[in-house]
């Protein structure tokens, strides 16, 4: 008994550790250590569930453990841990997918405690894909989504540009979605390509922008399809 529980702990660490690195890799916030204990937790929890009504000792009048209570209390609380990895700023959310990946851990995790191992193995690999390879796949459908322009006409001083620089980095525009050029009359001509961005998300890039000064021109949007 000692062995099958020493090997499905090491199945779930194991299992735990391959969907950590990949986030570690990503920099998300649940990473390795938080996945790995993830799943070795689940699987310790559905173990516990499983042994408890082995029990030959109970005290008189004590009902006998049922093993699917404990397993819904996991799914309780790993809903409160993935909840707690969810953030919202700036209007758009983030973290949706760590928390998603939290959940199936802990799955993995229970699927593995009850004996199950190669079905988690399966599991395992088939969540590690979609994470790599899903993600520049959506990537790759929201450069083809609907895009917003936003141009502004600033000096041409280097802490003024600067400043909007800082602003876009703050609300995830990467540096490859900003264009400078020299405007006719003095100044640059900026202009930042903006993707699925919510209403509330956009009134908050502005209200940072307008706070630049010397930024002439009323910010204008431009759709492309």
């Amino acid at each position: 008994m000692a062995t099958e529980v020493a090997l499905r702990l090491g199945m779930s660490l194991a299992c735990g550790f391959i969907l950590g690195f990949e986030r570690e890799r990503s920099n998300k916030p649940a990473g390795l250590r938080t996945l790995m204990l993830i799943t070795a937790g689940s699987t310790l929890f559905m173990l516990v569930s499983l042994l408890l009504p082995l029990l030959e000792t109970w005290p008189e009048g004590t009902t006998r453990a049922d093993p699917g209570r404990i397993a819904a209390q996991i799914v309780t609380g790993i809903g409160f841990l993935g909840a707690g990895s969810i953030i919202q700023s700036r209007g758009d959310v983030h973290g949706l997918t760590t928390a998603a990946t939290i959940w199936v851990a802990s799955a993995i995790g229970m699927l593995i405690g009850i004996g199950y191992m190669l079905w988690a193995g399966a599991v395992t690999l088939a969540v590690l894909g979609m994470l790599v390879l899903l993600d520049p796949v959506g990537a790759w459908i929201a450069r083809r989504g609907r895009k917003r322009t936003l141009t502004l006409i600033a000096p041409d001083d280097d802490l003024v540009l600067s400043q909007l620089e800082a602003i876009f980095r703050q609300h995830d525009v990467p540096s490859s979605r900003i264009h400078m050029q020299p405007c006719e009359g003095g100044g640059v001509r900026v202009e930042a390509e903006l993707t699925r961005r919510t209403p509330n998300a956009l009134i908050t890039l502005l209200g940072s922008v307008s706070r630049v000064e010397n930024v002439r021109g009323v910010p204008r949007f431009g759709e492309q399809g």
